[in-house]
């Protein structure tokens, strides 16, 4: 985006603060449903900043513009907001403020602090409020000033709501609907309102297409213990869906959730994700008790049935094969006549014949030399620029199945790799088969595997600036939680959940080296000490060996690989061409 194209927004936006009263305004990254993923309506930061990375927030003065990112996008906000008014602020760095403190510190008492109610959580809020009260700023919840600045804003899109069929979905929405309403009255309350879409859709068995490279609907659901009233677009219901859902549900249009709220009988335990919760929905479900909870459909989803995980093996089958099919393309192609863009375009054409495939699980990142050191680098699908002949590619990419849904980074050379990346590669390779082949008591939290995973990297002086693993959704989101590979999560690992393992190491503006397999939490065994867990890994791609200096690798490492190469090698050989399938032979063989 131009320079003159943010200060005229950001000019904007002044102006309509200064006519409301406010002296400052925090642009937070989120929807009405604080997702994760969001439709262009609501990239209000992206579009007053620039700046279109899945987090990062935006505080604007009369006189000033900061942008809080944290580290997988300090170089990336670097760039999009090159030539622009506005500071970058890299989390975790030394000396970088959090925005909180940086507000506390740098705003005189009396100013007020306006944002948009509908994209900041009630615990966000409450967090706010804790902070900054105390040194006289006043918090100031503003209903529709975007609206005044964004004259083009789009709206929101709307797709057919279909159903998601019981032969993947693996448990009707009836039963599902009856453990969720146990797990409501266990925590004291009698009524829960879910605002996740990927929650709403995993409940009712339901799927859209409202939200760009994810399968949901926009829709809230209110369950109590005798009816559920689900809020959808009316006219994106059709009878066979009617018909499929179950017959308590009642559907009602989105726009009147904050109406149905309101309306509830007074004296309602009403359970309310804190987290996930919009402080504009908080506020208008006042005649009720609050029981502020982490919603339990989170863990009831994270933990996948039979039909889940196998649909989650066959997804990855799949999704390998294309995969698998890039690497070997690659280790043939003239590098120097493709670019960034053409590698992942290629990887969409290998996908195009996969059964049932539909569509990218998240923007595949092709990131070439310093590019592969950004932890969230965007491939410019008009970038000309030919990959060279002696750096490391780095490959992320994901798909969805009605079956299930895949997420795989892979980094290769292109050229002779140097005894740097090698030994980095070798590093991270050693994390991954920390992790997969890990095992673990009944009650290990992930930030024990956190450290489990990081410890190859530690012992080096290296460390991973992002989360070694989140959850991984069925035909879902492809983030998802609430178990995460992370330093501050609490959340027990236990059979069924399927996550990410992807440790990855970055120096900045020369390269990085980020590998990820999924991987599924599994019963291992009962001892004395009680039940143990191991992982089962469900991502099946081979890992480049000329990058690997096997020197580095104990015998139980070089052991792993060997069996996951073979594993690799069996179960893609018959899906590939005679040439593919000799040159995977020879990458594969046993070290």
């Amino acid at each position: 985006m131009r320079n003159t194209e943010v200060s005229d927004r950001l000019g904007r936006l002044r102006a309509a603060m200064a006519k409301r009263g406010i002296h400052a305004w925090v642009a937070t990254t989120g929807d009405a449903h604080l997702s994760e993923y969001l439709g262009e309506r609501w990239q209000t930061r992206a579009w007053l900043s620039g700046f279109r990375g899945s987090a990062g927030r935006l505080v604007v003065t009369p006189d000033f513009a900061g942008l809080w990112v944290d580290p997988r996008y300090h170089q990336r906000a670097d760039e999009e907001t090159r030539d622009a008014p506005i500071a970058v602020f890299k989390e975790g760095k030394p000396g970088t403020p959090d925005l909180l403190a940086w507000l506390a510190e740098t705003l005189t008492k009396g100013t007020v602090v306006g944002f948009d109610p509908e994209t900041l959580s009630i615990d966000a809020f409450a967090e706010y409020q804790a902070r900054l009260s105390p040194v006289g700023l006043d918090l100031r919840p503003v209903h529709g000033l975007i609206d005044e600045v964004w004259l083009d804003r789009p709206a929101e899109t709307f797709s057919p709501i279909v159903v998601h069929p019981l032969e993947y979905a693996g448990e009707p929405a009836e039963s599902k609907l009856a453990r969720l309403r146990a797990r409501v009255a266990e925590a004291g309350a009698n009524a829960v309102l879910l605002t996740a879409l990927d929650e709403v859709a995993w409940l009712l068995n339901i799927r859209g297409n409202d939200v760009p490279l994810n399968p949901v609907a926009l829709a809230f659901c209110l369950v109590d213990m005798g009816s559920v009233r689900l809020y959808v677009r009316l006219d994106r219901v059709d009878d066979a869906l009617r018909a499929a859902l179950p017959e308590e549900v009642e559907v009602c249009d989105y726009g009147v959730v904050a109406e149905g709220l309101a309306g509830l009988p007074a004296g309602t335990a009403l359970l309310l994700d804190p987290a996930r919760t919009s402080i504009a929905l908080g506020q208008v479900a006042g005649r009720v008790r609050l029981v502020p909870h982490a919603s339990p459909v989170a863990h009831l989803k994270a933990v996948k049935n039979p039909t889940e995980l196998a649909g989650a093996a066959a997804a990855h089958l799949q999704d390998g094969v294309a995969l698998t099919r890039l690497l070997h393309w690659l280790s043939e192609c003239d590098a120097a006549a493709e670019t960034e863009a053409s590698v992942a375009r290629k990887l969409e054409e290998f996908r195009a014949g996969l059964p049932g495939y539909r569509g990218p699980s998240f923007q595949t990142i092709a990131a070439y030399g310093p590019h592969s050191s950004e932890g969230h680098y965007r491939t410019d699908p008009e970038d000309r620029q030919p990959l060279g002949t002696g750096g490391l590619l780095l490959i992320d990419c994901g798909s969805h199945f009605p079956y299930g849904t895949t997420d795989t980074t892979r980094t290769v050379a292109i050229g002779a790799p140097t005894a740097e990346q090698r030994r980095v590669y070798t590093l991270v390779l050693k994390s991954v088969i920390a992790l997969s082949s890990a095992r673990f008591p009944k009650g290990t939290v992930g930030r024990q595997l956190n450290a489990l995973a990081r410890a190859q990297l530690w012992r080096a002086g290296l460390d991973c600036p992002h989360g070694i693993g989140h959850g991984v959704g069925s035909y879902l989101h492809v983030h998802e939680g609430p178990q995460r590979i992370h330093p501050r999560n609490e959340e027990p690992f236990g059979p069924g959940m399927v996550n990410s393992c992807e440790p990855a190491v970055y120096f900045e503006g020369r390269f990085g080296v980020r590998l990820e397999n999924v991987i599924v939490t599994s019963p291992d065994e009962v001892t004395a000490f009680g039940e143990f867990y191991r992982f089962q890994t469900l991502t099946l791609c081979p890992f480049d060996p000329t990058v690997i200096d096997t020197g580095m690798l104990t015998g139980d490492e070089k052991e792993w690989l060997n069996e996951y190469h073979a594993r690799v090698e069996r179960a893609l050989s018959q899906h590939l061409t005679n040439r593919e399938r000799e040159w995977l032979r020879r990458l594969t063989a046993p070290l």
